[in-house]
């Protein structure tokens, strides 16, 4: 551009005013001056000195005037196209710099659909206005998606929470808008027919000869289309989704509608509420302008959206497969329960987002270095192990307090209704189950003192005499039947629910005496007594006392471990203090205050402070700066974590095997370990890690073993092979959302992008918030390509195949072969018998390209050096840890 030429543009750029493009966008709207000047709050002539104003600058007409009427011209439109996007970049801008000097406050108006304002915009509002009661909330209502969505699009709505058409995939996104996948809702039949429904699931062609209730307010159409099913002579037309429920209720035909429809819907027992078979899914998607993504109130609601899951109703398939999602969504990272904003989440959010370009430069380079790293790593590395670190001897001294930092943020200590792995963490200090697992992964005593398994389904528990709460009363029988009865209750305990649903009945069958039967066998169930797994023994008088609103600042939490819970800031801290209850031995440490200080820059300061004695997750990239603190030492243990990819077989071209194959074989998982985690983790040949085989096998065997599953090398040509014998031979393009949680994710991301490119693949990486990443792991969303970041508890070497590969999978792999091996895997009591099976199942997927293993994880804590801690390993923080603390000298 010449200088002539760039000084026109300066010149244009001073005299173009965000207020006078808001009026433009106002006519535009509403077609007249005066209709513009009601909805602005402005009178008319104000409206028209500003159009003229800005009309005499330019040199050019901006609207055309009638006696009623107004209208754009050409460059009055133009200029209201490019409006919103100022006013968001604005507004980001503003926001940002309120935060600088301290300032808070904001707008955010969120729109919807009629029926998914009180579903999803009422719970969500509620939810925000706790976490941040100085945004000014607005809810707003459109009559269908497609004007939600233009209200984003012309700045009159900051996002918009809306239905795409059914089982719509990647391509369909809205013009001009940045979406996020917030949950799928199964379409349900409702039918007073008697027609066969095999596991719940009706083929909607059996119901092609009754009447059914079509109109827009229905899934009709869309179900008709998949059949080839017009309009019938005995067909009912509706427009509204509640028409059609009770029309259906009464029996006067098939209604096929969402989930959401049936919330607080007493359905007569004549009628049936049946999932499809296969599955017809409706998802839900936030839009936003991209640079009003950036304004910290934006960010913080589409955070809150992403966390929001439907409320369950009674269709027990669509239950079934909501419940395994729920148990290991838990699992994915090392964050506190699904939902919660850590505190000041909305500084942490802007941050990440906008220093962009310095955090895509690091990528850059990042990548660049794992690129290098790359030529020279070896094809078969070597396990790292972490040289032990020098403790002191145990003085035998008390320990007055000690402060721990936690990498996270929780809203709540009950682990059933938080199931974060932190939130693990915490309530095991004060929490016992019926079993506890030792630092090598094996079962010992705690609530019960023995037990027995008597046959293939039943565990006979004996409880300890000794065994008290916090408050001083005694553990009986009817407390842990009680705390187990709630765990099972998804509505109580929806984040340990899952994990309950194989038990038929628990019994008090003594004064001390608790029996659990299973309905079918299940070799990994003992596990699941400890609080590694689903048991949180608590007083059945304390949770009535608060009607089960146990776990919040109010309530607390009661159990039977050495610590009491004295005090619980959500998003804050929470306290703990020595009790002489319990039946160990009493602790060294006399209290535990654990302070929730998500930013790591933060906690190293405090550590720097010497204001902390332990601190969980210390990043790998802050590594050198922790152990270099004078008064505090790194430890590292591998953490029982697994990180890898997975396609989604649902979205194309990922449905193509050579696809999957091309990008598995652009995978350095060599570097990025050695370059990416500096050492501290393995490259990982399974979804198993070497640990969760320790009860069979040696580490060296075990790693062997799982050597032997298939794996596709590090080989760009053999990847361009792929792509050429592929359906896509010209490349495509796909994204990949990576969490902001696990910056190690994005860095190894942007060097698999690097890589494809090469192959002619595009991989656009986007980092989001925890919340959004989550929500974008449903089977039923657009992408994929997704990453897998799971952290076991148990090591039971099932746990994480079974998600991965078993029934409901994220990857929407149906391989009947693998899910019989699976059942099999489930009542096989064999410990080695049980591992070749698992072999198999993973060599059929990774045949099929399914999931492409990256690293085995390790997780770096850091201690005080005058604080010592008693065998540290992968399991010591799901149990009573504390315990395990003593003065070093």
């Amino acid at each position: 551009m010449d200088s002539a030429a760039s000084g026109e543009v300066e010149a244009l750029t001073r005299v173009i005013d965000l207020h006078s493009l808001r009026i433009l966008v106002a006519i535009d709207e509403h077609g007249s001056i005066s209709a513009a000047a009601r909805s602005l709050g402005l009178s008319q002539p104000t409206i028209t000195q500003h159009v003229q104003r800005l009309e005499e600058r330019l040199g050019a007409a901006l609207v055309a005037r009638t006696a009623r009427a107004a209208r754009l011209t050409p460059v009055g439109a133009l200029l209201a196209r490019h409006a919103p996007r100022i006013d968001a970049s604005l507004t980001a801008a503003a926001a940002e710099l309120a935060r600088a000097l301290g300032r808070r406050g904001g707008q955010v108006r969120l729109v919807a659909v009629p029926e998914q304002v009180g579903a999803v915009l009422a719970p969500a509002v509620g939810r925000l206005a706790a976490l941040q009661p100085h945004l000014d909330l607005v809810v707003l209502e459109a009559p269908d998606a497609e004007s939600a969505l233009d209200m984003v699009r012309g700045g009159r709505a900051d996002i918009a929470v809306a239905p795409t058409p059914l089982d719509t995939r990647a391509g369909a996104r809205p013009a001009a808008l940045r979406t996020s996948f917030l949950f799928a809702e199964d379409v349900v039949a409702l039918t007073a027919s008697d027609v066969a429904a095999p596991e719940g699931r009706v083929e909607p062609g059996s119901l092609a000869e009754l009447a059914w209730i079509r109109g827009s307010g229905t899934c009709s159409d869309a179900v008709g289309a998949r059949i080839g099913r017009g309009t019938g002579p005995r067909d009912i037309e509706v427009s509204r989704a509640d028409a059609a429920v009770a029309l259906a209720a009464q029996g006067r035909g098939v209604a096929f509608v969402v989930e959401s429809a049936l919330q607080g819907v007493d359905l007569p027992g004549s009628v049936r509420a049946l999932g499809l078979a296969p599955a017809l899914r409706r998802r839900t998607i936030a839009a936003t302008l991209p640079e009003a993504a950036r304004i910290d109130g934006v960010a913080a609601a589409l955070r809150v959206l992403a966390a929001h899951r439907p409320s369950p109703v009674g269709v027990e398939a669509i239950l079934d497969a909501r419940r395994r999602s729920a148990a290991h969504r838990a699992r994915f990272a090392p964050l506190g329960g699904v939902g919660t904003l850590p505190h000041h989440a909305e500084e942490i959010t802007t941050m990440a987002l906008t220093s962009g370009t310095v955090a895509r430069t690091a990528a850059v380079t990042a990548a660049g270095a794992l690129a290098m790293a790359g030529c020279t790593a070896s094809s078969d590395p070597e396990p790292t192990s972490s040289a032990p670190v020098a403790v002191g001897v145990d003085t035998g001294e008390e320990i007055d307090s000690i402060t721990v930092a936690l990498p996270g943020s929780l809203s709540s200590l009950y682990v059933g209704s938080e199931s974060g792995i932190l939130n693990y963490y915490v309530a095991s200090v004060a929490q016992e189950g019926l079993v506890a697992v030792d630092s090598t992964g094996a079962l010992q005593p705690a609530l019960a003192e023995s037990w027995e398994q008597t046959d293939d389904v039943t565990y006979v528990y004996e409880l300890r005499e000794d065994a008290m709460f916090q408050d001083g009363t005694p553990v009986t029988a009817e407390d842990v039947v009680f705390s187990l009865d709630m765990a099972r209750d998804e509505t109580a305990s929806p984040g340990l629910a899952y994990y309950m649903t194989n038990i038929d009945t628990v019994e008090a069958t003594g004064d001390s005496e608790v029996t659990i039967t299973l309905a079918q066998p299940d070799a990994a169930f003992a596990g699941n007594m400890s609080t590694a797994g689903a048991a949180f023994i608590t007083s059945k008088a304390f949770w009535e006392e608060h009607d089960g609103d146990v776990g919040t600042s109010e309530s607390l939490l009661l159990g039977t471990g050495p610590y009491q819970v004295t005090e619980f800031v959500p998003d804050s801290h929470v306290t703990f203090e020595r009790v002489d209850t319990w039946w160990g031995e009493l602790p060294t440490v006399k209290e535990i205050r654990i302070d929730f200080v998500s930013d790591e820059s933060t906690r190293l300061l405090a550590a720097q402070s010497g204001d902390v004695d332990i601190a969980f997750n210390v990043p790998f990239a802050q590594a050198e700066q922790w152990e270099s603190l004078s008064d505090m030492r790194v430890e590292y243990v591998n953490d029982l974590s697994y990180v890898g990819l997975y396609f989604n077989t649902g979205v194309a071209p990922f449905d193509d095997a050579k696809v999957r194959e091309a990008i598995a074989h652009s995978v350095n998982r060599d570097a990025y370990v050695s370059t990416l985690l500096k050492g501290h983790g393995e490259a990982a040949t399974a979804i198993m890690t070497p640990e969760s085989l320790g009860a069979v096998y040696g580490a060296d065997e075990a790693r062997e073993i799982l050597a032997g599953i298939p794996q596709w090398d590090y080989d760009l040509e053999a990847a361009k092979a792929a792509l050429a014998a592929s359906s896509v031979p010209d490349g495509f393009e796909a994204e990949l959302l990576t969490p902001n949680t696990g910056p190690q994710l994005g860095t190894a991301a942007q060097a698999l992008a690097q890589d494809l490119a090469e192959v002619g693949i595009t991989l656009n990486v986007r980092e989001v918030p925890i919340e959004e990443w989550l929500a974008s792991l449903d089977p039923s969303s657009e992408y994929g390509i997704n990453y897998m970041w799971y952290f076991s508890t148990l090591a039971d070497p099932a746990e994480i195949p079974s998600y991965l590969i078993g029934l409901d999978n994220p990857a929407q792999y149906d391989n009947q072969e693998v899910l019989d091996l699976l059942t099999q895997i489930g009542a096989e009591k064999d410990k080695a018998a049980r591992i070749d099976l698992l072999v198999e199942a993973e060599t059929l997927q990774a045949e099929d390209v399914i999931n492409v293993p990256l690293w085995w994880g390790q997780s770096a804590t850091a201690f005080a050096d005058d604080l010592g801690l008693e065998d540290y390993s992968p399991f010591t923080f799901v149990s009573t840890w504390p315990a395990q603390l003593y003065r070093a000298g």
